[in-house]
């Protein structure tokens, strides 16, 4: 068992009892422990168990690495002995809370972890700037907030988001060159994009986030999990680090640059508590982003943490002491970003799915006095509900897309409903029930393209009447066919209250199962990948024979069809890729048969990997040695060549032939034989010649493999032709033999059948 790099000491010792089907309390039952904890917090994934010297070497004979490599993975490896002096020679472990002194925990990777160790998954140490896994596609998340999603899938950004991990490189070493902790940096900058987040007036303007965030709460609800326990908004707020991370780095990178810094030192004009220099600096700074308006945002609303730094900023750089003994970089309490603990773990007994004062309060209260604000940001929310109540009568609903065609009378009605989805559980009961009345399905616990896909199917309905699944959904237009056919293919993901709605559209359950039961139904794409993916998963390989089924879905026939395609094409398709990653020989450039049996001798010869099982008629160990030999004997391809050739060192040497038949299966076998005929050439001898017949049967050879100490391979497949079509082979294979004889009695049997499968 092998750590993964920064991988937690708990996380370790929990992987290493999984390993040998224990708990990770049995471990900690054989040491002492110095505090106690309750039972709860071991659980827990930020947890964290310090070991001394006895017990770090009981753990590394255990998982048989060495002690000095355990040292270098894991983080809080060196702190037990220092902390955990030796006594009695009886291990010892303490408990501490690992995110405090060395950084947050987050959920690791799991495909990486088992694709090191076998095991899974893993907590692992991960500072804030560095939690997307590129080879996966995954945004980490951390640990300990309340929730067990370890990741977000982040398909279709991970490309920019691995562009600002890799710029952050950069900035962290700018800010070591200007005498600034980066961890102290990020921090400051990731306060000041989180409060643009937070504030309604950005997200009238911003069109980036908007895209990013609805894409990203749409694969975590198709990917299913908690979703239904958390909610939507909770959905939102564990996406926003992922979403927000391109412009953090952004931010970072510009309060590090000494012109910005010295061009707002130069505007306070002597007053360190004057707004001038940071709305000069805000403007650079929404320039950079590509968001110029950011100056008119920020001017509108009340100072955040970016008006505090310039004026810390200008404070150190004229030598003044700081305010309360802190930092430039130091992020004030009342501007911290929310984190999702706060609202997945609300305190006063709150229920984690639901929005209620433990997530008001979990909101960080802003600099100021008086009740303006909350006047203004009221008359913003009637000002957007008038809108809303337009749109309603125009056309029934409020799916709007998060895009600029919604932009009407000067109002983006889309973009204010996307916040106000995002900031759903912060509205008051009030301002939800009026939204509520004037659009039920306003914020839905799914994507509001599907909603809105939804309204435009109802206007067709009720104007040419429901949809029966009975009918084929002939007649209808081509969206909407294509559209009710992808609900059909997931109607067992869809929500409860998704399919009462496709009901009164028509589509019943009964109209699905009507639909499937139509002949000839062709399945969809992702239903058959998903075949092939367990069908691979299960035997290790895709060389399927054309007529293999699996749960009714004819994978051979689909398979043919599917390389038959990319061999027209001349190079690999989309498709062809994505079944290569599932095995990479899958479209070999000889007979599928072939690399079937390639795959029967592979696995005979090494083993079957974990997990996998040996396919219907596989030919047993005999049978895919000799055809090994065989191959290797032969002139092939050069690629079958390599192939063989690397079996080959694990055959070893040919095994010399040994009678199959024992001496009392003979006596037995002899009266029930027919007369042999007398034509003139050589006589063979009758015992020889079942040998022969005996060991085709057995190995499945040609009859021109057969060994030379069986005679010539023609008499014999002549007088095999020659029992078949009598029936003596039939007579040999139903005499009762001895046991030992059972093993060629079963193989012929399956030899002798004719070859139209009659008898």
């Amino acid at each position: 068992m092998v750590p993964v790099a920064g991988e937690t000491t708990w996380s370790f010792m929990r992987r290493v009892a999984a390993a040998y089907g224990l708990e990770a309390a049995d471990l900690l039952d054989g040491w002492v422990q110095a505090n106690r904890v309750q039972r709860k917090d071991r659980g827990r994934a930020d947890s964290e168990v310090l070991l001394d010297g006895v017990a770090q070497q009981q753990l590394a004979g255990w998982c048989r690495v060495p002690a000095g490599h355990l040292a270098r993975a894991l983080p809080s490896w060196a702190a037990g002995p220092e902390t955990l002096p030796g006594r009695d020679g009886r291990g010892r472990v303490q408990w501490r809370m690992g995110a405090l002194t060395w950084g947050p925990v987050v959920f690791g990777c799991g495909l990486c972890a088992a694709r090191r160790s076998g095991e899974g998954p893993a907590w692992v140490y991960q500072p804030p700037w560095c939690r997307l896994c590129a080879r996966h596609d995954r945004w980490l998340l951390e640990a300990g907030a309340g929730h067990s999603l370890g990741f977000v899938e982040v398909t279709g950004l991970s490309g920019e988001l691995e562009r600002a991990q890799r710029r952050w490189r950069r900035v962290a070493r700018a800010a070591q060159a200007a005498g600034a902790v980066p961890r102290e940096v990020f921090a400051l900058a990731r306060a000041v994009v989180c409060g643009w987040w937070e504030r309604e007036e950005f997200w009238v303007r911003e069109a980036v986030w908007g895209p990013r965030r609805e894409q990203l709460v749409a694969l975590a609800v198709r990917r299913g999990g908690d979703t239904a326990d958390r909610g939507l908004e909770q959905w939102r707020l564990l996406v926003r680090d992922a979403v927000v991370f391109p412009e953090v780095v952004a931010v970072a990178k510009a309060l590090l640059d000494p012109r910005l810094q010295e061009r707002a030192g130069q505007d306070t004009g002597g007053l360190l508590r004057d707004r001038a220099g940071a709305e000069q600096f805000t403007a650079v700074l929404g320039a950079r982003l590509g968001r110029p308006w950011l100056a008119e945002v920020d001017e509108a609303g009340p100072g955040g943490a970016l008006a505090l730094w310039v004026s810390a900023m200008v404070r150190e750089r004229r030598g003044a002491p700081p305010l309360r003994g802190r930092g430039m970089w130091w992020v004030h309490g009342p501007h911290q970003p929310v984190e999702a603990a706060a609202v997945l773990r609300p305190a006063g007994g709150a229920s984690p799915s639901g929005a209620g004062p433990a997530a008001a309060r979990a909101v960080p209260q802003r600099a100021g006095h008086g009740k303006g604000l909350e006047r203004w940001r009221a008359q913003l929310f009637d000002e957007g509900l008038e809108h809303a109540r337009r749109q309603v009568e125009r056309s029934g609903h409020l799916a709007l897309a998060h895009t600029d065609t919604g932009i009407r009378d000067g109002f983006d009605l889309g973009r204010w409903l996307a916040y106000r989805r995002s900031v759903a559980a912060l509205l008051s009961a009030g301002q939800a029930a009026r939204l509520a009345r004037l659009d039920a399905w306003w914020n839905p616990p799914w994507p509001v393209d599907w909603q809105r896909a939804w309204y435009r199917a109802r206007d067709v309905v009720r104007e040419h009447g429901p949809v029966h699944g009975g009918d084929n959904l002939d007649g209808l237009p081509d969206w909407l066919e294509g559209w009710l056919r992808h609900q059909i293919a997931h109607y067992q993901q869809l929500h409860e209250d998704q399919r009462r709605l496709l009901a009164e559209l028509g589509l019943t359950t009964g109209e699905v199962e009507r639909f499937h039961a139509w002949p000839g139904r062709r399945r969809p794409l992702g239903d058959a990948l998903a075949v092939a993916g367990a069908y691979a998963a299960r035997h290790g390989h895709l060389a399927v024979s054309q007529p293999t089924a699996v749960d009714g879905f004819a994978l051979g026939a689909w398979l043919t069809s599917v390389r038959l395609r990319q061999r027209r094409a001349g190079r690999p398709t989309r498709l062809g890729r994505r079944l290569a990653v599932l095995d990479a020989r899958w479209n070999p450039p000889w007979p599928v048969g072939w690399q079937r049996m390639w795959w029967t001798a592979r696995h005979h010869l090494r083993g079957l990997p974990p997990g996998v099982q040996w396919w219907p008629d596989a030919a047993d160990a005999e049978q895919a040695l000799a055809w090994l030999r065989c191959q290797h004997a032969r002139g092939l391809a050069a690629g079958q060549r390599r192939l063989v050739e690397a079996l080959m060192e694990h055959a070893g040497e040919e095994p010399q032939w040994q009678p199959r038949i024992s001496d009392d299966a003979w006596q037995t076998l002899a009266p029930v034989l027919p007369a042999p005929r007398h034509t003139g050439g050589r006589p063979r001898s009758e015992r020889q010649i079942l040998e022969a017949i005996v060991h085709i049967a057995c190995t499945r050879q040609a009859w021109p493999d057969l060994p030379q100490a069986l005679g010539p391979f023609l008499a014999c497949r002549r007088r095999f032709l020659r029992w078949r079509e009598d029936g003596t082979l039939v007579r040999i294979c139903h005499t009762v033999l001895p046991e030992t004889d059972r093993y060629w009695q079963t193989r012929l049997a399956a030899a002798a059948r004719p070859p139209d499968g009659s008898g």
